[in-house]
């Protein structure tokens, strides 16, 4: 008994090694690759082949659908048996599983794509029709300028769908041109497995499987090829359909434009349809405020379960886990419920702008309106226009956000276990922001048919109107006041005011404005003009009078103007009634400018006051700074101006009087003594020569008499003896120190000569002696 079982088992055994050899000789070899491009040039765009086929698409596609059920069911049986050739494991069981669904589906798209060719054919004989048959509105033809924007958002619609019909149509191409690509690469890896297949050494049931793999692979492609040449096929006629429809609209819209105009009547409808629109929101909204409140309350109980969860002694976490996330959905759906809220209201605020725009239409296309009352539509348009596109930027902004946080919900709901109740929860978060994301979609779509009809009514009025050039001119110096107003406007600083009312202190914030600024500039420079002129005035005065030097004068008026110019700003601030605790800014700025970059200046400055005020250095005054001799002409706030008995000017800055050593030489008066060298012959009557040095100097009118001038045997020199004169004479603007030395000189030498007294010619090296520069002493 034992034994006759094991044979019958032996047997069946054997039966089902049969099985996959049977069935794979019994599947379909298919199309081979390289006839899988002519297939698809033989098929016409109908789905209908050239040639006359004896099965045709539709009945071909029923035959495949069969083949891959029975295909997949084989498969199933030869999986649960275990008469899979060795090659065959679980990884290319499942690759072959998916090909034959992946068939199934494409069957499918191929029989939709042979459906969507019948509809588009039909739609367009409808479209060339309708386009042949209309010959005009006739006595119908409307009195409304609303059809005509009907029928331009018709055919804006239009121009869309066929734009994007011609992005998918350049898709679909290049997907087609690379699977014929890939059924010659499959071609000669079909050719590969035959060659094994029919070697007389091979495994017949590895090699056959082998190539049972490829030829359904093959079939599965060449599917998708055809069922993408019927899409774009039926894509094709579609364009074809837009382009009847499109030509059939620009007739209608060129007829009633003719006709049509913006009535009173018209704007009283739209007023009517955009109350009724703000009514449904209006009923919206209360119904997304009572989920609120609904909302909130499930909030308040998903907290208290977790504060409960939480002050239970040694909580589960994964309770606790469970409860946070319980809370966060609950949070979840208030906050999107509220932002739901939020774009509604921008939905009724949109439908509000509505009759507003049109008013400012019927304006534009009223004949009758003035030129300013168009430019102010005009403007206003433009107004919403910008209104609207902010209002596109931050919902396309939202949008975004949503679309992360539901990628984020996605992924974590992927991480984790099907059982996992935590998943309830996610998902409650997903369909929450999926609702919101709806609502957003609608609101971007309502934002982009307004700016679109913005746009176009802009676009034709601009176009088609004809301004004349007054009117031009008026709305072109009324944009220009516009904007001179904005600048004048425009707000620069704030600053806040106080006021005391009934013993309450009141802070209330006021602008400075641009214009604001500017007039006190120029109340600034005609006030400092008018001083400066009265100041001018008042110099030429003291001057003329011998009150005061020229010099002298001239600093004391830029000292005077600069303290004018301070007490001006204050004044003119005053007046503006802006505080001065608005430059708060600016001394901070100050002090740094002070610390790092100014220092110089302040120093030089501060010691311009410091040399006003303490006079040691005055206007006139001979002086030695620096290694500059000179008179001090201008003593200015920064620098001051020592002019060289060489006649040139050099700028001193004011803290090298402080810093250095000056040598003031007129300070306390102007006398300064000279002297002059002389040598006379030995021999000669030295009492007689002090005497002619004496007299001359005391004959000059320019040198000073108190002290008198007093002459000296100075020394014995080597070939003559040496008297030095010393006299004294006043430093100011008409007295030179080098004409009175020629003067003495010219009188001594004359003196000299009468009395016989000779001068020696020097005894010293010529060139010695006159490259040696002349030295005048210069003594007090």
């Amino acid at each position: 008994m034992t034994e006759s079982n094991s044979k019958k088992t032996n047997a069946v055994k054997s039966r089902f090694q049969l099985i996959p050899i049977i069935l794979l000789l019994s599947l379909p070899a298919g199309p081979a690759g390289a006839q899988l491009e002519g297939l698809l040039k033989a098929q016409s765009p109908n789905g209908k082949s050239e040639k006359k086929s004896s099965v045709p698409i539709g009945q071909q596609l029923e035959i495949w659908k069969a083949e891959v059920d029975a295909d997949l069911a084989n498969l199933e049986k030869l999986t649960q048996a275990g008469g899979l050739p060795p090659n065959a494991g679980n990884p290319e069981v499942e690759g072959r599983k998916r090909t034959l669904e992946r068939t199934q589906l494409a069957i499918g798209r191929h029989f939709d794509a042979l459906k969507s060719i019948s509809e588009n054919g039909l739609a367009l004989d409808a479209a060339r029709k309708s386009l042949k048959e209309w010959t005009g509105y006739g006595e119908k033809s409307p009195t409304s300028i609303l059809v005509v924007d009907e029928l331009n958002n018709r055919k804006q619609a239009i121009i869309e769908k066929k734009a994007s019909d011609q992005s998918s149509l350049e898709i679909y191409h290049r997907t087609l041109n690379g699977w014929l690509e890939d059924s010659k690469k499959l071609e000669t890896k079909i050719s590969e497995a035959q060659k094994a297949h029919d070697a007389p050494s091979a495994d017949k049931r590895s090699t056959l499987w082998n190539l049972t793999v490829e030829k359904e692979r093959q079939r599965l492609l060449f599917i998708q090829s055809s069922a993408l040449q019927q899409t774009i096929a039926a894509i094709k006629t579609g364009i074809q359909t837009h382009d009847a429809e499109l030509a059939l609209l620009n007739q209608k819209i060129t007829e009633a434009e003719k006709t049509a105009s913006l009535r009173e009547e018209d704007i009283t409808q739209i007023k009517a349809a955009s109350s009724d629109r703000q009514k449904a929101l209006r009923t919206e909204t209360e119904a997304l405020r009572s989920r609120q409140n609904k909302a909130a309350s499930d909030e308040s109980k998903a907290l208290e379960d977790l504060q409960k969860i939480q002050a239970s002694p040694n909580p589960d976490p994964a309770l606790v886990e469970l409860a946070e996330i319980t809370l966060e959905a609950a949070r979840a759906r208030v906050s999107s419920i509220q932002q739901m809220i939020t774009s509604i209201e921008s939905f009724s605020q949109i439908e509000a702008f509505i009759p507003e725009a049109y008013q400012h239409r019927l304006v534009l296309l009223d004949s009758g309106s003035t030129p300013r009352e168009r430019q102010e539509s005009i403007a206003a348009l433009q107004s919403l226009h910008q209104r609207l596109t902010a209002w596109d930027v931050v919902a396309n902004n939202s949008l975004k956000a949503i679309t992360a946080a539901l990628t984020n919900e996605q992924v974590r709901s992927n991480a984790l276990p099907a059982d996992d109740p935590r998943i309830t929860f996610s998902n409650r978060i997903r369909t929450t922001l999926w609702e919101r994301q709806a609502l957003l979609q609608r609101l971007i779509q309502s934002i982009s048919i307004q700016l679109s009809t913005l746009d176009s009514w802009l676009a034709l009025y601009l176009s088609t109107h004809q301004t004349p050039f007054h009117e031009r001119l008026i709305g072109s110096l009324g944009t220009v006041r516009d904007a001179v107003k904005r600048i004048w406007n425009f707000p620069v600083n704030q600053y806040e005011e106080v006021i005391e009312k009934d013993g309450q202190r009141i802070i209330t914030l006021r602008d400075i404005s641009l214009g604001t600024v500017l007039i006190g500039i120029v109340l600034f420079i005609i006030a400092y003009c008018i001083a400066a002129n009265i100041s001018k005035r008042i110099q030429r005065a003291l001057v003329r009078r011998k009150f005061i030097g020229e010099n002298q004068a001239r600093t004391l008026r830029n000292w005077l103007m600069l303290i004018v110019a301070f007490l001006l700003a204050l004044a003119t601030l005053n007046w503006l009634s802006i505080p001065l605790t608005i430059f708060a800014f600016l001394a901070g700025a100050l002090a740094i400018g002070v610390g790092f970059g100014t220092q110089t200046i302040i120093r030089n400055f501060i010691s311009g006051i410091i040399l006003l005020f303490e006079r040691k250095v005055r206007v006139g005054d001979t002086i030695e700074v620096d290694g500059v001799v000179g008179v001090v002409s201008e003593i200015n706030t920064r620098s001051s101006i020592v002019r060289g008995f060489n006649g040139i000017e050099n700028l001193i800055p004011n803290s090298l009087f402080l810093e250095n050593r000056v040598v003031n030489w007129t300070l306390h008066n102007r006398n300064i003594r000279r002297e002059i060298r002389l040598g006379v012959t030995y021999g000669a009557p030295t009492q007689e020569v002090i005497r002619i040095l004496t007299e001359a100097a005391d004959r000059h009118g320019l040198v000073l008499k108190d002290p008198a001038p007093i002459a000296t045997l100075a020394n014995f020199g080597d070939n003559s003896l040496d008297f030095i004169l010393y006299f004294w004479i006043e430093q100011n603007e008409k007295t030179s120190a080098i004409v009175v030395e020629s003067d003495l000189r010219i009188m001594i030498e004359k003196r000299l000569t009468e009395a016989g007294i000779s001068v020696p010619f020097p005894q010293r090296d010529v060139h010695l002696e006159m490259s040696k520069p002349l030295q005048i002493s210069l003594t007090r």
